[in-house]
């Protein structure tokens, strides 16, 4: 009897402990998805935020905006700078209204379902740009039929009244092709709860849901989802929008929901994770549990007859769980190495807006010097068409140049520590930072003392911590007047400080204590993960070196970085 209730009490504890585990397991994974997910929308749209700014300064577009009847062919030349630009940038459309909402310039000029001529007034992103704001919208078009999402902006005339209005459209259907999660679904709904992306086809323009009669006569008056019926999705169990985490029956599959909201575009973001992967450990742990407790007892048995095969029996047991914490101790480093990896990708989709810019310039001179040469062999000057071939190879060189740095900072690393060159990482650091603090107009300061050349570190971590503290020190002075970070090399007794240090506002005194802490971070959402100076902290602590945190007497913050001083040759 006392075996029995041992029994119980052992697998009831087990089925416990599983389901706890798992269960926030699966929490964690749903949490970090959804973290994943909204990082990629926002990084899918904003790279284009710019572009209705861009494009409406051309001289031609106010041109046209300002004449009563534009000219037909400097229209039509338009139409084409517009389908060029659409094509290069691979949005959906790009479109130029008046300022009473009619199109009379479009890149699908030439397609059946043209927009010129069509007057979208109504749209909310028309309305703010002509109130001076960058348009922001979501909505199913009325023309194309096509979900997408609306970048506006207005031209203004030389007394800064507004012309007429730059429209881009982004193609959303992106992310629904990129998702690869197959035990995780996702959906994006508007703040009416209406789902207008999903992994799943069947769950788009349905409800979380029912919608009032008012609601559903406010989305047909301003034609957001082309007045198409929204009904509620034919679920077992309703999502709640007012729950961040909850569980939801779908009649076919249990799902583990969780919610982050977009509050700067009024989305909702909802990741759905099997719930099996809850259920399923749970019933094939108990079943191995009392397994294990039946086979304990035969071996009990077996034992008390037999003491050598108890002591083999004990000695392939202690065998086996040290093989389990091998391979627990390396899934523990892969995942930690994948950490620092998605760090990286983080920080370069930072960058990337910058890095886009530097590329697409030596392309747009590339395709100018081009067109001139085989202009100059045309007329038989060949020594001009070399000279303009010879600046297309040294273009090509620089792209090459910025490519090849790229390569190099998003490899991994197997966290060898030897002697590295501290120029020439810092150096590949500000290369790859170097359009961000352009675009920004940072003024950048650097000294380098002489005997701060060579450190023991490893090369692609060092690189790394170096564009993790530039680029925060770039975000953190992007709101003052005069921008400046310097970069400080010093040795001191066996040891160098790489320092990076801004004119920003500096570090709060709440939030110094947590600045080296996961998921932690002082910017809004959508602009960082609270990842990159947690685990530079922990790269610098696995190269023997440390990483500090202060604020400047002359203002802004400092980050200091110790490394050991080496010779030029020494390894370890």
């Amino acid at each position: 009897m006392a075996i029995v209730l041992l029994a119980t009490l052992t697998l009831a504890t087990v089925y416990y402990a599983v389901h706890q585990n798992a269960a926030e397991r699966l929490q964690q994974k749903t949490e970090a998805l959804s973290q994943q997910l909204v990082g990629q929308l926002i990084a899918e749209l904003e790279k284009h935020g710019y572009l209705p700014e861009l494009l409406g300064q051309a001289p031609a577009a106010r041109a046209l905006l300002a004449s009563a009847t534009p000219d037909p062919e400097r229209l039509a030349a338009f139409n084409r700078a517009l389908e060029t630009a659409n094509r290069i940038a691979r949005t959906a459309d790009i479109y130029l209204m008046r300022a009473d909402g009619m199109t009379i310039a479009a890149s699908n000029w030439n397609t059946q379902a043209s927009f010129i001529g069509k007057n979208f007034a109504f749209r909310q992103y028309f309305q703010q740009a002509m109130q001076g704001q960058l348009g922001r919208y979501y909505a199913l078009g009325t023309t194309s039929k096509k979900r997408g999402y609306y970048f506006a902006h207005a031209i203004p005339d030389a007394q800064g009244k507004p012309l007429g209005v730059m429209v881009v459209k982004v193609d959303i259907n992106t992310q629904e092709a990129q998702w690869q999660q197959d035990s995780a679904e996702f959906m994006v709904t508007d703040l009416n709860g209406v789902v207008f992306m999903s992994s799943q086809e069947a769950w788009r323009l349905q409800t979380l849901q029912p919608l009032s009669a008012l609601t559903q006569a406010a989305l047909f008056h301003n034609q957001r989802y082309d007045q198409q019926a929204l009904n509620p999705l034919p679920w077992r169990s309703r999502i709640d929008p007012a729950l961040e985490l909850q569980r939801v029956d779908t009649g076919t599959h249990d799902y583990l929901v969780h919610k982050r909201a977009m509050p700067f575009i009024d989305w909702n973001v909802y990741i759905l994770t099997d719930w099996r992967s809850v259920t399923r450990p749970v019933v094939v742990t108990v079943a191995m549990t009392a397994f294990m407790l039946l086979l304990t007892l035969l071996l009990v048995y077996v034992l008390w007859k037999n003491q050598r095969q108890r002591r083999e029996y004990e000695q392939k047991a202690r065998e086996d769980l040290e093989a389990k914490v091998a391979e627990r101790t390396r899934e523990l480093q892969h995942t930690q190495e994948e950490l620092v990896q998605a760090a990286k990708m983080a920080a370069l989709g930072q960058l990337s807006a910058g890095i886009n810019h530097e590329l697409n310039n030596p392309l747009t001179a590339i395709r100018a010097y081009a067109d001139n040469a085989t202009q100059f062999l045309a007329i038989g000057k060949p020594e001009m068409a070399h000279h303009n071939l010879l600046e297309i190879v040294s273009l090509t060189e620089r792209m090459a140049t910025i490519t090849r740095q790229l390569k190099t900072f998003s490899r991994k690393s197997a966290g060898q520590i030897e002697t590295c060159d501290l120029h020439w990482a810092l150096d590949s650091a500000l290369s790859i930072v170097q359009p961000k603090l352009a675009q920004t107009r940072i003024v950048l300061a650097q000294q380098r003392a002489p005997a701060t050349c060579y450190v023991q570190a490893d090369l692609v971590w060092l690189e790394q911590i170096l564009v993790n503290l530039i680029s925060n020190a770039a975000e953190a002075v992007e709101e003052q007047a005069e921008p400046r970070v310097w970069v400080t090399l010093q040795a001191h007794a066996g040891q160098v400080d790489i320092s990076v240090r801004d004119n920003g506002t500096g570090i709060s005194e709440t939030a110094m204590p947590h600045v080296f802490e996961a998921f932690f971070t002082t910017k809004i959402i959508g602009k960082g993960l609270g990842l990159g100076l947690s685990i530079s902290y922990r790269l610098a602590r696995d190269m023997n070196g440390q990483l500090r945190v202060a604020n400047a007497p002359q203002g802004g913050a400092i980050f200091t970085l110790t490394l050991q001083q080496a010779a030029a040759g020494e390894t370890e």
